[in-house]
C-alpha cells in the first residue's frame, strides 16, 4: 500500500529487521526515565594507599643498615693499652726515635677505633689522634688522623688482606711547603694479639716508595 504523503513502506526483514528491533530497544531503554528511590551505581573503588613509613621505622631502618659489620672486627686486634717505639729519617744518615705509649678503644656504639698516643717529651712531644673506621657506603678502610704538629687532618683509605692481615691505605695531601701535593701509603700489619707495626711510605717521582715512618707497638 502507499501512503499518500509519506511514499511507499518498506518492510524490514531478515538481519536488518533484528538490527532495527536492536536498535530501537537501546533508544527506549537510554529514554526511560529512572525508577524513583533507586541508588545510582557505585564508583569503581580506588586501589587502597600505601601508608607511609613511621619515622620511628625509618630510625629503626637507618639504624639497622649503620651497624658496625663484620668488617669492625678485624680492627679488633688494635684495641688496648700499648707501648709505641716511633723511627723515622733524621738529619743526614741519622735515625731519629721516640718512645710513647697509645691508648685505643672503640666510640660510638663500636662504629670508630679511637687511637690517642703521645710520644717524646718536653718541646718535641708528640701527640696523636687516629680514628679507624670502615665506611660501608663505599666498602673501604679509612684512617683519620690528627696531631699537634698541624692544623690539617690526613685521611687515607684502602683495604684489608685477611692472609697477610695487614691494612693498605692511601692518600693525597697538599704540601703546605711547596703547594704541590704527595701521595703517601700506610701499612698496618698485625703480628699477633700483642704486636702491630705501622709503616708510612712517600711515593716520589721516579724513585722507589720512601719509608718516612715507623710505629711498633708492643701490648703493654
Amino acid at each position: 500500500m502507499t501512503h499518500p504523503r509519506c511514499g511507499p513502506t518498506v518492510r524490514p526483514s531478515g538481519t536488518k529487521a533484528f538490527l532495527v528491533s536492536l536498535s530501537l530497544a537501546l533508544t527506549a531503554a537510554a529514554s526511560r526515565p529512572a525508577v524513583a528511590g533507586a541508588p545510582p551505581p557505585a564508583p569503581p573503588k580506588a586501589p587502597p594507599a600505601a601508608t607511609a613509613p613511621s619515622t620511628d621505622e625509618e630510625i629503626l631502618r637507618y639504624l639497622s643498615l649503620s651497624r658496625p659489620g663484620p668488617e669492625h672486627r678485624w680492627l679488633d686486634p688494635l684495641v688496648g693499652s700499648w707501648t709505641v717505639e716511633l723511627r723515622w729519617p733524621g738529619v743526614g744518615q741519622t735515625e731519629a726515635h721516640a718512645s710513647g705509649t697509645s691508648e685505643n678503644r672503640w666510640i660510638l656504639d663500636g662504629r670508630f677505633l679511637l687511637c690517642e698516643s703521645t710520644a717524646g717529651d718536653g718541646p718535641s712531644r708528640l701527640g696523636g689522634t687516629t680514628i679507624y673506621g670502615f665506611d660501608s657506603r663505599e666498602k673501604k678502610y679509612f684512617a683519620l688522623g690528627l696531631n699537634n704538629l698541624a692544623t690539617y687532618y690526613l685521611q687515607p683509605s684502602g683495604s684489608y688482606d685477611p692472609v697477610t692481615r695487614s691494612f693498605l691505605l692511601s692518600g693525597k695531601e697538599r704540601d703546605e711547603a711547596t703547594g704541590g701535593s704527595f701521595v703517601y701509603r700506610e701499612l698496618l700489619k698485625i703480628d699477633g694479639d700483642d704486636r702491630h707495626v705501622l709503616k708510612v711510605y712517600l711515593d716520589v717521582l721516579g724513585r722507589p716508595p720512601v719509608k718516612v715512618l715507623e710505629a711498633v707497638f708492643t701490648r703493654r
